[in-house]
């Protein structure tokens, strides 16, 4: 009776070993599941920042370039309206000048990086603080630009275009600074220059300008944030 008790206690002692060692096995394999799913998902977040590092570094070049340019459009309103202003003679300056009044810089973000983090769940930038910063960046600040520009372009088609084409002829040239030539007759130029609405609408030109340039300098500083705070995380991301 004894000896059988004493089986008994070994199978069941060996079958509570053999649940235990299976339970552990378990436990082991989904830790070990759960570290293999972390680690591709910091490879995956890693790859994507690296993506929207690259991305951001090709718009800043964009949008300096962007802003150069709206500078030399402001140089040249200030100039046009001086001239007109006091009556100066025709000369090849204000030609030169008025080619940049058909200028429209257009912004393209590259978005590849970001769009792909939208896809995977934007929750996988761990940081809180760059997430908050990345998506304020494209979902915020570059759509107010994007309107901006648009109000701009607007202006120019419905307003500024027709009122340069009384006066100016436009020819595009891949060898002008900025593809455009505006030639401008004495006789139409004399007209011009008595033309008080013109002279309005010449203001208006530089002004929405301005607030164009005004806000490709946030833009502009934005990108150089996301690049700062960029540069430590992936650094950090490497290092694990």
């Amino acid at each position: 009776m004894l000896l059988s008790e004493n089986k008994i206690s070994k199978y069941l002692l060996y079958a509570v070993g053999e649940i235990i060692l299976v339970v552990v096995g378990i436990l082991i394999a989904l830790q070990i599941g759960q570290w293999t799913r972390e680690s591709e998902n910091r490879e995956l977040e890693l790859t994507i920042l690296k993506e929207i590092e690259s991305n951001l570094n090709d718009d800043l070049i964009q949008i300096q370039g962007d802003i150069s340019l709206m500078q030399e459009m402001d140089k040249a309103c200030l100039k046009l309206e001086n001239d007109i202003e006091n009556k100066s003679s025709l000369t090849s300056d204000f030609s030169d000048n008025a080619s940049l009044l058909r200028v429209m810089p257009h912004y393209q973000p590259n978005r590849s990086g970001y769009d792909l983090l939208v896809s995977k769940g934007i929750s996988m930038v761990s940081n809180d603080n760059l997430r908050n910063s990345i998506s304020t960046h494209y979902e915020n600040l570059l759509t107010y630009y994007k309107r901006y520009e648009d109000e701009r372009f607007m202006f120019h088609i419905n307003i500024s275009e027709p009122r340069l084409l009384e006066y100016f002829s436009f020819e595009f040239d891949l060898n002008n600074k900025y593809y455009w030539v505006a030639n401008i007759s004495l006789d139409d130029y004399d007209k011009m220059l008595g033309d008080e609405s013109f002279a309005k609408v010449l203001k208006a030109i530089e002004s929405e300008n301005k607030q164009v340039l005004s806000r490709a300098n946030r833009v502009a500083n934005s990108i150089e944030n996301q690049l700062n705070i960029l540069s430590i995380e992936i650094q950090s991301l490497e290092k694990k």
